[in-house]
């Protein structure tokens, strides 16, 4: 039997609901809304799961120093993609490669994972992107070098840019 375990801890950016499926990261959510509404949806969602902070020690303290500036690197924490196609599996773990403080266009990551014409099929794969900060998809941006879409808003992308020192380069870029 599987074991799926949730947390939600409140952080500078608002509350972060975390859900794991055997140890692997499966959702992660940025948002405003109340505790036990968050709570009730993953418990809706996922019947079987439990609630644990235990579970998120490791990732709640890197989200903490990436949210306080530190440069983080996720690229340990394991994610469980179990479900998407393969063009969204090959994109998803593309982006999670990305390191800290750069960025690729859509374009480059299609050519990357063999579909050269696939930029917009990149910008969908990353805009279902079930874990944002662990696989950054923040750092994807459009070629002409503006800064694109994001699933979790566009002043949450801004946000993290500028965690990253990223968000200066592209604004003096697209003026």
């Amino acid at each position: 039997m599987e074991s799926v375990y949730y947390a939600i801890f409140e952080s500078s950016f608002g509350y972060i609901a975390l859900v794991s499926k055997d140890k692997r990261l499966i959702e992660l959510n940025v948002t405003v809304e109340d505790p036990l509404r968050i709570s009730k949806n993953i418990r809706t969602k996922y019947p079987e799961s439990s609630e644990s902070m235990d579970a998120f020690k490791e990732i709640h303290g890197l989200l903490e120093r990436y949210f306080r500036g530190e440069r983080v690197d996720f690229f340990r924490i394991e994610t469980d993609l179990t479900g998407f196609n393969d063009f969204t599996k090959k994109v998803l773990e593309r982006v999670k490669a990305i390191p800290y403080g750069a960025l690729k266009s859509y374009k480059v990551i299609a050519e990357e994972v063999g579909s050269p014409n696939g930029a917009r099929a990149v910008g969908q794969a990353v805009g279902i992107n079930p874990v944002p900060i662990i696989i950054p998809c923040h750092r994807v941006i459009r070629e002409d070098g503006t800064i694109g879409g994001y699933s979790q808003g566009i002043r949450m992308k801004e946000r993290l840019l500028s965690i990253e020192g990223t968000l200066e380069r592209i604004k003096r870029h697209g003026s």
